[in-house]
């Protein structure tokens, strides 16, 4: 009877298996709260109505509805290396606010000089010595900047680039020299929008980004040497007051490759197509295949804190072994051309000595000790067996 259900349980194990039967798994239900804010009206200027459409992009809404009270806990976006947004929740810990919303300082505010002649004084109560000019620092227009809850590119967060990283990466903040951007994502550009002033502080109003392949041989990294091979991507005309640009990585930027190093670049309105170079002041990224898993070993890694990267490692493995052939050729020829001067008398004279030494008497040696010596003399004689 066991026999017979042991066979009925494996029959219809087996059957199971065969035609891929399994237990029906219902789908969880998941709910978001990321949803898009509905449009909103508000009034600017004073008396001027506007409908503000909310704009998600890679997670972050842009266009949030102010809250009625000010939260001074609210939560911002910061940018990671690659400039992909990370969001930051302030926190009030010992009395103190850890992460708090990012301060410009003065990097924005646009400095004039205020004059009040001496009737002006008189006017005010003060007694004048003459006429008094003041600097004032005036805000900057945040009507629309307010609408961003991004963190703004500034000197202060510039990086250093290059091999021997002794050069500034301005007027970009993200993404950082060599970071990778993977294909269907976003990521922001981000740039210092006083950058492009004129010598009057006059702004520009309009830039575009553009993305262009770059060959960069290991060898000549960090020297300048990059060669530009074409430009492939440019958008449209931006308002340089955003000072970012969300880019979505697309796949037929690689042509059928995994990677392909690029460098990034925003032109201004005023300079032409003709003058723009995009190698002045661009940053150099790698653009690859985000589905194919690459783990970076920890030697790659040393490797690449020194600047070992590309076919670096080819030249590394050329140079040793013809570095110590070179100097064994070396060695040969000089000991070859000196043979006449050389003198090994004493070196041979020790050998010799060495050689020579004096071991002692055999009776005082421990190896001889216990042998029973007899004289000449005093040996046995041997007869012979046949008589002369």
């Amino acid at each position: 009877m066991i026999l017979a259900s042991w066979l009925v349980f494996s029959l219809l194990f087996l059957l199971e298996s065969a035609l891929g039967y399994r237990n029906v798994i219902q789908p969880k239900h998941t709910t978001t709260t990321s949803e898009t804010p509905k449009p909103w009206m508000r009034t600017i200027y004073g008396t001027q109505p506007e409908i503000v459409t909310p704009t998600v992009i890679a997670g972050v809404t842009f266009g949030h509805p102010p809250k009625v009270t000010p939260d001074p806990l609210e939560a911002w976006v910061s940018l990671k290396k690659d400039g992909s947004p990370q969001t930051i929740k302030p926190q009030i810990k010992n009395g103190r606010t850890k992460n708090p919303s990012p301060d410009y300082g003065t990097y924005f505010k646009t400095a004039s000089v205020t004059t009040y002649s001496e009737e002006q004084l008189i006017e005010m109560g003060i007694d004048p010595e003459g006429p008094h000019e003041e600097e004032v620092l005036a805000d900057e227009d945040l009507t629309y900047l307010s609408l961003n809850p991004v963190i703004r590119c500034t000197p202060d967060r510039y990086f250093n680039k290059g091999l021997a990283k002794d050069e500034t990466s301005a007027p970009f903040c993200t993404p950082k020299e060599n970071a990778d951007l993977k294909v269907d994502k976003t990521y922001f550009v981000s740039w210092f929008t006083r950058f492009f002033e004129n010598d009057d502080g006059v702004k520009e109003d309009e830039v575009r980004v553009h993305l262009s392949y770059v060959q960069e041989k290991a060898h000549d990294k960090g020297y300048a040497k990059r060669e530009m091979k074409a430009t492939f991507f440019s958008s449209e005309w931006l308002k340089n007051l955003d000072g970012m640009y969300p880019l979505e990585v697309r796949e037929e930027w690689l042509q059928g490759s995994y990677n392909k190093k690029v460098v990034v670049s925003v032109q201004p309105k005023s300079v032409p197509d003709d003058e723009f170079d995009p190698l002045e002041h661009g940053v150099v990224i790698n653009i690859i295949l985000g589905s194919k898993v690459f783990k970076t070993t920890k030697e790659q890694l040393a490797l690449e804190d020194q600047g070992i990267t590309d076919d670096t490692w080819y030249y590394v493995a050329m140079t040793i072994p013809t570095a110590v052939l070179f100097a064994v050729v070396f060695m040969y020829f000089f000991v070859q051309l000196n043979a006449r001067y050389r003198d090994f008398s004493d070196v041979k004279r020790d050998a010799l000595n060495q050689k020579r030494r004096v071991i002692g008497k055999f009776k005082d040696m421990k190896k001889y000790k216990n042998i029973k010596n007899h004289k000449y003399d005093e040996l046995p004689l041997h007869k012979s067996s046949k008589q002369s």
